[in-house]
């Protein structure tokens, strides 16, 4: 009886153990997913030159930034270290962050953020579980990223605040085979 006794004792402190290191693992990885969360809400400095190299194909420098943020064009900045902990993994120098919100408006206003589609580009949309075809009629630059109103083609519908990441191009046309 004593051997059972004990297995039992010994088996209860192990579930014991791993319930406490278990709720240890799922609040830590909640404070993960909320600094996750977060940051989101941010740009870095290689997050920006990123974004206007995808926008124009142009590259920018670390010294704009740091004099626009110098000048206070970029908002608050933060030191990501400081404010996301669990998140960097990186070592070296500080890594500055800037609103998100901020960036993309003084981008905006400066000229070197355009929408990626004119009005009257035709443009793809999924609605439901069939795609359509569109037209732009305007863009607009909302709190973080560029949201469109279409004018559906088949039926005539207006669809207003479409987000740019739910635009697609039209397939372009295969080049022609030469003739012989």
């Amino acid at each position: 009886m004593k051997d059972y006794d004990l297995l039992i004792a010994r088996l209860r402190r192990q579930i014991e153990e791993a319930t406490e290191r278990l709720q240890q693992v799922e609040a830590e990885r909640a404070a993960y997913e909320e600094q996750r969360r977060r940051r989101s809400a941010y740009l870095s400095s290689r997050e920006i030159l990123d974004l206007l190299a995808a926008r124009h194909g142009r590259t920018g420098s670390m010294a704009s930034i740091k004099r626009w943020a110098d000048e206070g064009h970029l908002g608050a900045v933060i030191d990501e270290r400081e404010a996301f902990p669990l998140l960097t993994g990186k070592q070296g120098n500080k890594r500055f962050l800037y609103p998100r919100q901020d960036v993309f408006r003084f981008l905006y206003q400066k000229g070197l953020l355009t929408p990626a589609y004119d009005v009257l580009d035709r443009v793809r949309i999924t609605r439901g579980t069939r795609q359509e075809w569109a037209v732009v009629i305007s863009a607009e630059l909302a709190v973080d990223c560029f949201r469109y109103h279409v004018q559906v083609e088949g039926s005539g519908e207006v669809v207003v605040g479409i987000p740019e990441t739910e635009l697609h191009p039209p397939e372009r046309p295969a080049a022609p085979l030469p003739v012989p």
